[in-house]
C-alpha cells in the first residue's frame, strides 16, 4: 500500500518526483534494449536464483553447485529462494525480463525514498532544482547499475529495502523497519553492521521485528522441507558464506588496497581487524550524536536526521569492509544525492570538479568507456572503493557543518 502510495504521488502529484521518474523510466529502457540489441541480456546471477529455486522444490542440492557456468553458486538463506519461486512458473527468458523490471522498480523507488529522506530530515526545506539534482546522482551510479542490471543481482532491492527499513523507522513503525531490516539479514548476513545504531540508540521493537523476521526465515522452510533438510540446508548455507569469505578477492575492500599495494606482508586476520576499526568509528560517531542531542534535545527534527546519516553511511562503507561484489556500491547513492544536494543548497560549486574526480574513480570504469586494458587496471587498483570511502568521508564533514546549522537560533528542519 505504501508503495503504490509512493507511486501514485510520483505520477500525480509530485511534479519533481514526475519528471525523475520520466528521466529514469527512459534510461531503464535504453538500458535493456541495449542489452537485448547487443545479446548481453543474461542475467547470469539471476539464472542461479532461478535453477537454485527448482532445485530446492525437486529435492536437489542447492548449495556448492553451480547453475550457471561463470556466474558462481547460490550464496542466499534458503527462505529467499521462496521469493524467486514465482519465476520459475515461467520460462526463463520471460521471468528474466520480469525480474529486470523489478530491479527497476526498485532502483527508482529508492531514490523516492532518497528524495523523501532528504527533504523532510536532512535539508530544511524546498530544495531548487531537486529533480535535476536527482537525476545528476541517477547518472553517478549508473555504470553500476547496467552491470546490475546486466547480471540480474539484487543489490538494488537491497537497497529499496535498507532505505525503506529507515524510512519507516523514521515514521514511527519500528516493527515494520525490524521485520524489513531481517529480510536484509537473510539475504546478504553483513548488513548487521547496521544493527550497530540500533542497539546503541536502544530501538527494541525495531531489533524485536528483525528477530522475528529472523526466526520465521529459519522456520518457515522447516513447513515444506521438513526440519532435517531445512537443518542441514542451513550449515551448508553458512559453509558457503565461509567459503565465499575464504575465497572471493574484494578487491575493493580497504583491506585488498593496504595489502597489495601498501603493505604486502599484511596478514589475512588484519580484515577483521579493520572491521573492528570501522565498527569502532561509527559507534564513536553515534555516541557523539547521542551526547549532542541530549546537550540540544531534539532540535530541529536533529535526531532524525542523525540516525538517518548513522545508517546511510554504514551502508556506503560495507563494500569497503565486507567482500562483496562492485555492484553494491550501488548503496552509496544516498550519499552521493546528499553531497549533491548539499553542493546546491551551500553553493559549494569549487567541490565539483572534485567530485567529478571521485566519480570517474567510483562509477565510470567501463570497458565501453575505458577500454577493457585501463578498465581492468583501474579496477584491480581498488580505486572504487578509495573513491567512495573518501566520498563517504565527505559526507561525514558536510553532514557535521549542516548540523551545526540546524543548531542555530531560528532554524527548522521539515520532518
Amino acid at each position: 500500500m505504501e508503495f503504490m502510495a509512493s507511486l501514485r504521488q510520483a505520477l500525480l502529484k509530485d511534479r519533481t518526483a514526475l519528471g525523475f521518474t520520466l528521466f529514469a523510466s527512459l534510461l531503464f529502457i535504453l538500458i535493456f534494449t541495449f542489452e537485448n540489441i547487443n545479446g548481453r541480456f543474461w542475467l547470469t546471477d539471476f539464472d542461479v536464483y532461478y535453477q537454485a529455486a527448482r532445485a530446492l522444490v525437486k529435492g536437489e542440492p542447492v548449495y556448492f553447485t553451480v547453475f550457471d557456468q561463470g556466474s558462481g553458486i547460490y550464496k542466499y538463506s534458503p527462505v529467499i529462494l521462496y521469493f524467486f519461486l514465482p519465476y520459475t512458473i515461467l520460462p526463463y527468458k520471460i521471468a528474466a525480463i520480469l525480474h529486470f523490471i523489478v530491479l527497476c522498480v526498485s532502483f527508482w523507488y529508492s531514490f523516492i525514498l532518497i528524495k523523501r529522506i532528504l527533504d523532510r530530515y536532512l535539508f530544511a526545506g524546498s530544495t531548487k532544482r531537486e529533480g535535476l539534482l536527482l537525476s545528476a546522482a541517477f547518472v553517478c551510479v549508473l555504470i553500476h547499475l547496467v552491470k546490475e542490471l546486466h547480471l540480474g543481482n539484487i543489490n538494488s532491492l537491497l537497497l529499496m529495502l535498507s532505505l525503506a527499513s529507515l524510512t519507516n523507522l523514521l515514521e514511527k513503525k519500528p516493527w515494520r523497519a525490524g521485520i524489513l531490516f531481517g529480510l536484509i539479514l537473510l539475504t546478504k548476513p553483513f548488513f548487521v553492521l547496521l544493527a550497530l545504531p540500533l542497539l546503541v540508540r536502544r530501538y527494541w521493537k525495531t531489533l524485536g521485528g528483525t528477530a522475528l523476521a529472523l526466526a520465521a526465515g529459519f522456520l518457515l522452510p522447516a513447513l515444506h522441507l521438513g526440519w532435517t533438510r531445512n537443518w542441514a540446508l542451513h550449515l551448508d548455507w553458512f559453509r558457503t558464506m565461509l567459503y565465499h569469505a575464504d575465497t572471493y578477492l574484494g578487491i575493493n575492500t580497504l583491506f585488498y588496497f593496504l595489502k597489495h599495494h601498501l603493505f604486502p606482508g599484511m596478514e589475512g586476520y588484519y580484515q577483521y581487524v579493520l572491521l573492528v576499526l570501522a565498527g569502532l568509528l561509527a559507534l564513536a560517531f553515534i555516541l557523539r550524536n547521542l551526547q549532542k542531542e541530549k546537550k540540544n534535545g531534539d532540535q530541529a527534527g536533529i535526531k532524525a536526521a542523525d540516525f538517518s546519516m548513522e545508517w546511510l553511511l554504514l551502508i556506503a562503507i560495507i563494500p569497503n569492509v565486507f567482500k562483496t561484489d562492485s555492484e553494491h556500491f550501488l548503496a552509496s547513492a544516498p550519499l552521493i544525492a546528499f553531497i549533491i544536494y548539499y553542493i546546491s543548497r551551500k553553493k559549494l560549486f569549487w567541490f565539483i570538479p572534485v567530485l567529478v574526480v571521485l566519480i570517474f574513480f567510483y562509477g565510470a570504469n567501463s570497458t565501453d568507456l575505458l577500454g577493457t586494458d585501463f578498465s581492468n587496471k583501474l579496477y584491480f587498483m581498488g580505486l572504487i572503493g578509495l573513491s567512495n570511502l573518501a566520498m563517504a568521508l565527505f559526507a561525514l564533514v558536510f553532514f557535521l557543518d549542516l548540523r551545526k546549522g540546524m543548531l542555530k537560533p531560528g532554524s527548522s528542519n521539515s520532518s
